[in-house]
């Protein structure tokens, strides 16, 4: 069995979106730990790098020399992804925003960010957040409102559909796209 920690809620859609996208599954009950049956073979990490990159890294690495994980299940160049892209500093937010700059609606919400940063400083991580969300709740006329986590793909009628709202056939993509296709290939 191969495991994924993710940091939030958010990466957890994106990876299953990846899973069902690159025909790796559709069946994410494997997600759930099954204590008494699994065997582990593999397990990634992904998290943010946020401000800065090497300190991240290092307190992923230390986390696994206090976990009593396996040392051999996880290889500490190829297991662990920070986001966005693995080699520079940002988050989920970052990566996601990089694949739709030039929208309309990121556009208005640059103008928005200005106006309430005139008022008062606002950390660029909630102004990120805030830019994602007003994507995914209004990116399709007001049809379907999404929140972040939900933006990738739903389920309806037992089955997964894309929401149409990302294309992880863009080069932004690419290094996630294939850390997780890595992680789980067999």
């Amino acid at each position: 069995m191969r495991y994924l920690i993710v940091e939030g809620i958010t990466d957890v859609s994106l990876v299953k979106y990846i899973c069902v996208q690159k025909k790796i599954t559709d069946k994410f009950n494997e997600f759930e730990l099954q204590k008494s049956r699994i065997k582990v073979d593999r397990v990634g990490i992904i998290q943010d790098a946020d401000n800065d990159f090497l300190l991240s890294l290092d307190t992923i690495k230390n986390a696994i020399d206090n976990s009593g994980i396996d040392e051999h299940k996880i290889n500490r160049e190829q297991d662990i992804f920070l986001m966005p892209d693995n080699k520079n500093i940002g988050d989920l937010e970052t990566l996601l925003l990089s694949t739709i700059e030039g929208t309309t609606i990121v556009n208005c919400f640059d103008s928005y960010k200005q106006c309430l940063q005139s008022d008062q400083e606002i950390h660029p991580k909630a102004l990120n957040k805030g830019q994602v969300y007003a994507y995914t709740m209004y990116s399709q006329s007001g049809k379907n409102l999404y929140k972040p986590q939900d933006s990738f793909m739903h389920k309806k009628n037992k089955k997964y559909q894309d929401t149409g709202l990302w294309d992880i056939n863009k080069d932004e993509f690419k290094p996630i796209v294939d850390f997780v296709v890595n992680t789980f290939k067999k």
